[in-house]
């Protein structure tokens, strides 16, 4: 019956043993639990920290685009009155038609004339589509 107590002591340190080492199971398992709560609030941290500066940048963008459209206003504003500085100009110097619209109506002018037959304004108009000696070819 020796052998009974020998065996139980043998299986009681064979117990001891599997404890010993569930117990450094188990303190493995709460330290990388651990470290894993301190990674989840560093990155909780970060992304606050994202978030503000993802807002700042957005109130740094609305400021932009706010100033550009008030440039634009001003250079559509300050354009218009030197458009009506110019029209005004022109008005007071009797300079209101262009120089192309005055070739435009001479032209239709012309047309008008060759159109009806008179003679004196056929002659103007082929002398006016003839070349001039000058730009013959040589």
């Amino acid at each position: 019956m020796r052998l009974i107590p020998v065996t139980l002591l043998a299986l009681t340190i064979a117990l001891a043993g599997c404890a010993s080492h569930d117990d450094q199971q188990a303190q493995q398992a709460e330290a990388a639990a651990a470290k894993a709560q301190q990674a989840a609030e560093h990155a909780e941290q970060s992304a606050a920290q994202a978030q503000i500066a993802a807002d700042k940048a957005t109130e740094a963008a609305n400021r932009a685009t706010k100033a550009v459209q008030e440039a634009t206003a001003e250079i559509n504003r300050v354009a218009d009155h030197i458009d009506q500085m110019q029209r005004d100009y022109d008005a007071r110097h009797g300079r209101r038609l262009s120089h192309v619209t005055k070739a435009a109506k001479k032209a239709a002018a012309d047309r008008a004339a060759v159109a009806s037959g008179s003679p004196g304004a056929a002659a103007s108009s082929a002398s006016a589509a003839a070349p001039s000696p000058s730009t013959k070819a040589k």
